[in-house]
């Protein structure tokens, strides 16, 4: 089995595809993690190398039994094969949101894919204040496919069992259920990640809030028993790239069955973040704040009503005949949904923020003061989100539940001179 370095990978390449001119040729190659997080994102797990000749331009990832930064994970050999895969699929439903595919080697656990870098990796993209129009869309059409066309609403009986299945992933799966639901309070907790020392005396009194941790475990039951569809499973700003017209989705090595609402709100926690961090984030002007804040908020709505329209459309063109037409049954859809996203959002954002990983979209504030208020007003807002998940009936109460806890927090900071 061959290892894969930067001074071999180019050789690689040749012998199993004939991209490159194998008499020469000027080829340049950089490992990710080399260059800076806007370039290459902040993922810990894989060896992956960027390979150019400027014609061709390859990513070539490798899995290998240890992380790329060290870690307490245990990682899945057989996660290339199951991302590959999983890549496959989506490509055929929704081809033009995923790179080009172009080899999968199952004896050295390699595969080789489009590099899509040039656009750029949204998540550092939106720390500069850029915004892009047609994401909602984008995502929600990604989501809406490949939820709907890999669930039980389409696929055979057999079809749908035999895919979940083959995607049971479970190691990988384990490493997002420890991230995002299980929060160790006390010393004596023998689960979950510890808490931040440095943000310790304002987070441990929410995670060991009772009816917080309540809502986390119930949903967590949730995602460890529902599954719907395939899942990206890791679906935040960091693994797509972009720009005003184009989105590619990237790094589905944690894919496997869960329910249709977890991608949805992973990804939008990070619309939730960023609207925490403009509060808080120093601007020109309060117009270009207020802007910035605005399009948060129509990502959070727009995404979610545009993933319900499309995922309606293909169930009415497309679902099996017992699931037709039956009154309310799209609208039951759409509801559970929204209270599902809320809560799988809340409970990532919650363990994010209170853990040790690095959390980029506040990260970025300079200012102490500010950046422990940007977290403040999340965790606070992750708690009325928490306590409520199962109650909304509309995505603009939940907006309206974000203002509420911002005026609340920014009048109790007010008061107390900060």
């Amino acid at each position: 089995m061959i290892l894969l370095n930067k001074e071999n990978v180019v050789a690689y390449i040749k012998s199993r595809l004939d991209f490159f001119d194998k008499d020469g040729g000027s080829v340049v190659v950089s490992a990710i993690g080399e260059g800076t997080a806007e370039e290459d994102g902040d993922g810990f797990i894989n060896m992956v190398y960027r390979v150019s000749d400027g014609k061709y331009f390859l990513i070539v990832k490798q899995s290998t039994a240890e992380s790329r930064v060290k870690g307490d994970y245990e990682l899945d050999l057989n996660r290339f094969r199951l991302e590959y895969e999983s890549m496959q699929i989506r490509k055929a439903i929704i081809p033009d949101l995923i790179p080009d595919l172009y080899d999968c080697d199952d004896e050295n656990r390699i595969f080789i894919t489009e590099d899509v870098s040039r656009l750029r990796i949204v998540r550092f993209q939106l720390l500069k204040g850029v915004t892009y129009p047609k994401l909602a869309d984008q995502v929600a059409r990604y989501m809406a496919a490949n939820n709907f066309y890999t669930s039980e609403y389409y696929l055979d009986g057999k079809q749908f069992r035999d895919l979940t299945v083959h995607f049971m992933n479970p190691t990988m799966r384990h490493i997002m259920d420890n991230v995002m639901f299980l929060t160790s309070v006390t010393p004596e907790d023998t689960v979950g990640r510890q808490l931040d020392p440095d943000f310790m005396r304002f987070s441990k009194g929410i995670c060991s809030d009772p009816t917080v941790r309540l809502a986390r475990q119930r949903l967590r039951h949730l995602f460890m028993t529902k599954g719907e569809c395939l899942i990206h499973g890791d679906l935040h700003t960091s693994n797509i790239f972009a720009n005003q017209e184009e989105a590619k989705i990237i790094d589905m090595e944690y894919t496997f069955c869960g329910p249709f609402s977890y991608d949805m709100g992973y990804f939008l926690a990070n619309f939730i973040a960023q609207y925490a961090a403009a509060i808080f984030r120093p601007y020109d002007s309060e117009a270009a704040r207020n802007e910035y804040k605005e399009y948060c908020l129509f990502m959070i709505s727009e995404t979610y009503l545009k993933y319900c329209s499309y995922f309606c459309q293909y169930w009415s063109e497309d679902a099996k005949p017992e699931y037709r037409n039956i009154p309310g049954l799209q609208e039951d859809f759409c509801v559970t949904s929204l209270r599902e996203f809320i809560g799988f959002g809340a409970s990532a954002m919650l363990g994010r923020i209170a853990g040790i990983i690095p959390y980029p979209d506040y990260d970025d504030i300079d200012d102490y003061v500010e950046r422990h208020n940007a977290k403040c007003y999340s965790i606070i807002l992750n708690r009325v989100m928490l306590v409520k998940w199962e109650n909304y009936t509309s995505i603009d109460a939940f907006i309206g539940d974000m203002k509420m806890v911002e005026e609340v927090y920014l009048s109790n900071i007010k008061d107390l001179n900060y």
